[in-house]
């Protein structure tokens, strides 16, 4: 759908006077797009650099209610995560899984026991849905056998669900233009077009591509909303907004099965502050997560630090002392930013997840929130500035934001490969499997994507650079030692021709790409 053809006819439109234009090709952004789509606006969305860039491609791949949140006593945040999980799972063709997670006892953490049985519990009366118990130590060790068996007294069993992020957020996207919107990745606004009274009522974009003309646009809006997460208050410094946000950076690593084997997640606790972190099964790898630090760089990419790096690495050989893991044994490492409000608590970890929208000059913005809850955070950001909309229309969160595929043949759900790809492309599931390359309708081993969908990506998904292909679209760069290179070969003889890349291009796009994954998602200099 998002071919090259498609990118210079949506350029071409934007000088119209739109109902809404949103800024931000993140989570929040997307489901902002999807929602007022649907209601029939007039909607265009642009993002500066490739859509789930940021925080949206480096999350910690959960669907989740936040479990952690409650000693810190958010319930709001919990029981509106604890829903949309659910509404998630239900509505998202595969997209969207349930994973179980285990929270290991052991005889010096009685009162962290304690707590995380009333946690759950909790957490599934929010639901409600009772589907959390507690395990002996044969059961602990027979769900998690990398747990460390010294001391072990059993454990709480709990479910959350996993995602593919940036997949969601192209998914939101791709049904957003179904339902009749424009949205344009590479589309960087760089000023805002204003009233003489000093209203907000366009932007200003500029084509980082080098391929349009026009190579910068006036745009109009009736509304213009910024969802750019990390990066909002440096957008609302032109119209003089005073910083709100704190950027913390979570930071992860990856490692394959092989080194820590895991059929279901480990909630943990870091033995250096007790702090809860993550071990999720993802993609036939092993992710370890996050950190909660501050993050002062004002730069688009992020990265991990040697002290996270130690800190991660440390939990991993405290959880899993029978699978010791060092540096040499990460596959890749990723880094993402939470754009949180700023309320000064004295730790990151003790800010809140809740989410706030506020106006200035004419310019709404949203922050703060996180993955799970992006469709009430939509909802509550359009139905603030719905009075300035057409007709007036209510938002509802729990509007379903997927086009689902009719389903050809009761048996597909029977083959993990068709609810694998009905998940990411939707109604593009039977086109996908109809033009494939036979050949390529296999698993790109160890990881289940197919070969095929590198293709796929290639001419559909609003390809510009390698890295859109190989860190948002298939995710060989972070699921693959040295970032897939040792797959380049392969990789270029099914999407070269489809890109429409010269040998000069390919060599330019190769070396550009070895350069983000060496310093973003590799192991800290």
């Amino acid at each position: 759908m998002l071919t090259h053809t498609w990118r210079e006819k949506t350029w071409a439109e934007l000088d119209q006077l739109w109902d809404l234009i949103v800024m931000g090709g993140g989570i929040t952004g997307a489901g902002i797009f999807n929602m007022a789509a649907q209601k029939g606006l007039d909607v265009l969305l642009v993002e500066a650099n490739d859509f789930a860039f940021g925080t949206s491609s480096r999350s910690s791949k959960l669907v989740h209610g936040g479990i952690r949140y409650l000693k810190n006593r958010q319930f709001d945040v919990v029981r509106e995560s604890v829903k949309e999980r659910e509404r998630l799972i239900r509505e998202s063709d595969g997209l969207v899984d349930p994973m179980a997670f285990v929270f290991p006892a052991y005889g010096n953490n009685h009162n962290d026991t304690r707590m995380m049985k009333l946690g759950v519990m909790v957490y599934d009366l929010m639901v409600p849905k009772w589907q959390h118990r507690t395990l002996n130590r044969n059961q602990a060790m027979k769900t998690l056998p990398a747990l460390g068996d010294q001391d072990l007294a059993g454990g709480v069993k709990y479910h959350d669900a996993r995602v593919d992020d940036s997949q969601l957020v192209l998914r939101v996207i791709m049904d957003g233009i179904r339902f009749g919107g424009s949205a344009l990745n590479y589309a960087q606004v760089i000023g805002f077009c204003k009233s003489v009274q000093g209203e907000v009522e366009g932007v200003i974009v500029k084509d980082k591509t080098n391929q349009m003309t026009p190579s910068h646009i006036e745009v109009r809006g009736k509304v213009v909303i910024n969802a750019t997460g990390p990066w909002s208050d440096a957008l609302r410094e032109s119209i003089n907004g005073q910083p709100r946000l704190r950027r913390l950076r979570g930071s992860h690593l990856v490692f394959s099965q092989d080194h820590i084997p895991l059929n279901a997640a480990v909630t943990m606790l870091h033995p250096r502050d007790n702090r809860a972190l993550f071990a999720i099964p993802w993609e036939n790898r092993t992710l370890i997560g996050t950190t909660d630090l501050d993050h002062d760089l004002n730069e688009d990419e992020t990265r991990i630090t040697a002290q996270e790096l130690a800190y991660l690495l440390e939990a991993a050989q405290h959880t899993f002392p029978n699978h010791p893991v060092n540096e040499g044994d990460v596959i890749s490492t990723f880094a993402g930013l939470r754009p949180v409000l700023n309320t000064n608590a004295p730790h990151p970890s003790l800010e809140s997840r809740a989410h706030e929208i506020w106006q200035e000059d004419g310019l709404v913005t949203v922050a703060g929130g996180k993955l799970t809850i992006f469709r009430v955070m939509a909802a509550d950001v359009l139905n603030f500035c719905a009075h300035r909309l057409p007709g007036s229309p209510t938002f509802d969160h729990r509007a379903p934001c997927f086009i689902h595929p009719e389903l050809q043949n009761r048996q597909d759900l029977r083959r993990p490969e068709w609810v694998l790809m009905a998940g990411r492309l939707g109604v593009d599931v039977e086109p996908f499997f109809q033009h494939a390359n036979p050949d390529d309708l296999q698993p790109i081993t160890p990881i289940p994507e197919l070969w095929a969908e590198l293709a796929w990506a290639a001419e559909h998904e609003a390809v510009v650079h390698l890295d859109d292909l190989l860190l948002r679209r298939v995710r060989l760069g972070i699921l693959f030692p040295n970032g897939g290179m040792d797959m380049l070969d392969q990789i270029r003889s099914r999407v070269q021709t489809t890109l429409g890349w010269s040998d000069e291009t390919w060599a330019a796009e190769v070396k550009h790409y070895q350069k983000i994954w060496r310093e973003n998602y590799y192991l800290p200099n």
